[in-house]
């Protein structure tokens, strides 16, 4: 039977061993996949900054091409019509259309001054004047000419890729006598939006490296923290864990740094903490055992015990057997209601129950010392609880209240609920806990009176146990307490437990 169980127990040590190499295998391949996945924040920072300053100075070149080409055809166009309305002012003299060599001037300098052409249309639709002098004395038969001469309208203005024209009606007291067509080259202003578009790009190409620079720059001042934190993380992870970082930076920073030096704290503190555990486990086990030792060689070094001799040493060293699987199994115990990962076996249990099969086990105990035990429930309190768990820490409380208590003295238990939560509530008349070791109770091994703990078969695991099973249900438990006056808990459970709280 006993191999069926070392078989049993070994399958089960394999079975958890391939689970956790199974685990450890994947979080290592899932950190390699994000490793991979990941991008460096400066990268990140410097491409953002480039592709912005990209992007935006581009839209610019493009849409100022378009604005600035518009803008000076649209000053072209007035310029065409302002030269137009001039000169036909100066064409119409005595009544007739007039071409003078003042007027002539006047038509090359407008000519001249827009790179273009200025031509002059009597009645007949001939040419009487043309700054090119080619056309003089030609006709120019066109619908719009037909139009203008026509009145259907007093003026036309077109435009094509490399020109615009103007055509205007020359009238004598509203009567027409002729036409003036003043036309501009639109090449200059291509010629300027080249010339400027080259200042552009070489403006962006400057502003492109400037803000490569810049957005380096800044890259490297938001992530020198950052690299600072994570040269300290890859310090703390090879075990250096006394090393905090002085809180300065931007404000992001400022919180990062804050959160850091706190979980480097809380290690330090849990590192401590457990260092302090494995001594007082150590210390422990090891007191029962030496003392088993010291009964046992007393036994062999004393050849003249008689047989009642041995019976009493043997009944301390089964005493001190008691002892350490008692320690051994709040040990267990406490493991696995400290386990994250610790199953709940939730249910709809009757608190009020639960406790009256608390008091009538602990009742022996305290007829014995002549404490009496008082309970009062308010009212019926049904609760989504783990019942073993939850029974565990109320024994745990109600038991030290009986151990820890003065002989005749009193315990008083009560039990009530809200809307949302139960309250248990155990006051005792015992010796009370000082002011400066409330906050130590609740800790491992920790015994206010050692002397009397041992005494009574305390291993200091109790409350401990109590307050993992409690936080385990979402719950609080609170003390108050004077030296020499008694103790009271206070416990706060909710009435349904939710996952996510």
């Amino acid at each position: 039977m006993s191999e069926d169980k070392k078989e049993i127990k070994d399958k089960k040590e394999d079975s958890l061993k391939k689970t956790t190499k199974k685990r450890v295998s994947e979080v290592k391949q899932k950190k390699t996949r994000a490793e991979k996945k990941s991008v460096s924040l400066g990268f990140f920072v410097v491409s953002s900054v480039v592709l912005i300053v990209t992007v935006l100075v581009a839209a610019y070149i493009i849409f100022s091409d378009r604005i600035y080409g518009s803008y000076e055809k649209q000053s072209l166009k007035t310029s065409v019509v302002k030269q137009g309305d001039i000169i036909s002012g100066e064409l119409c003299r005595d009544g007739y259309l007039k071409v003078t060599s003042e007027t002539r001037g006047r038509m090359s300098a407008s000519a001249e001054e827009l790179a273009g052409r200025v031509i002059v249309v009597d009645t007949s639709y001939k040419v009487k004047a043309d700054t090119f002098g080619q056309i003089e004395g030609s006709y120019i038969v066109s619908e719009n000419m037909i139009r203008i001469m026509t009145g259907a309208v007093k003026e036309l203005y077109t435009e094509d890729e490399d020109h615009v024209r103007y055509v205007r009606q020359v009238t004598n007291d509203g009567v027409c006598v002729g036409a003036v067509i003043v036309t501009a080259s639109t090449k200059n202003i291509g010629n300027t939006l080249n010339r400027s578009l080259t200042i552009r790009i070489v403006l962006f190409v400057f502003m492109f490296i400037l803000c490569v620079l810049f957005a380096g720059m800044v890259g490297t001042v938001a992530t020198r923290g950052i690299r600072k934190i994570t040269k300290r993380m890859e310090t703390a992870k090879a075990g250096h864990l006394d090393d905090s970082m002085p809180v300065k930076g931007f404000t992001e920073l400022r919180r990062l740094t804050a959160n850091y030096n706190d979980i480097i704290g809380k290690l330090m503190t849990i590192d401590s903490t457990r260092q302090e555990f494995v001594s007082n486990v150590s210390h422990e086990l090891k007191t029962p055992i030496t003392s088993m030792k010291v009964l046992a060689d007393s036994l062999v070094s004393n050849e003249d015990a008689d047989l009642p001799m041995y019976k009493e040493f043997m009944t301390d060293i089964v005493a001190e057997i008691d002892r350490e699987s008692k320690i051994i199994t709040d040990l267990l115990t406490l493991v696995k209601v400290e386990n994250q990962n610790a199953k709940m076996n939730i249910e709809q249990v009757d608190i009020n129950g639960l406790i009256e099969v608390i008091l009538k086990r602990v009742m022996p105990i305290a007829d014995e010392r002549g404490i009496e035990i008082n309970y009062e429930s308010f009212r019926d309190v049904i609760a989504d609880a783990d019942e073993v768990k939850l029974s565990l820490a109320f024994t745990n409380i109600i038991e030290n209240a009986v151990k820890y208590n003065v002989d005749n003295g009193f315990v008083n238990v009560s039990l009530n609920a809200d809307h949302k939560f139960f309250h248990v509530k155990v006051a005792d008349s015992g010796v009370g806990i000082p002011e400066d070791e409330k906050d130590k109770v609740f800790e491992r091994f920790y015994r206010v009176d050692k002397a009397r703990s041992r005494d009574t078969g305390g291993t200091g695991l109790g409350l401990a146990i109590t307050r993992n099973v409690i936080t385990m249900h979402h719950g609080t438990i609170k003390l108050y307490s004077e030296s020499g006056q008694g103790t009271t808990f206070t416990v706060k459970i909710p009435l349904k437990y939710s996952e996510e709280d």
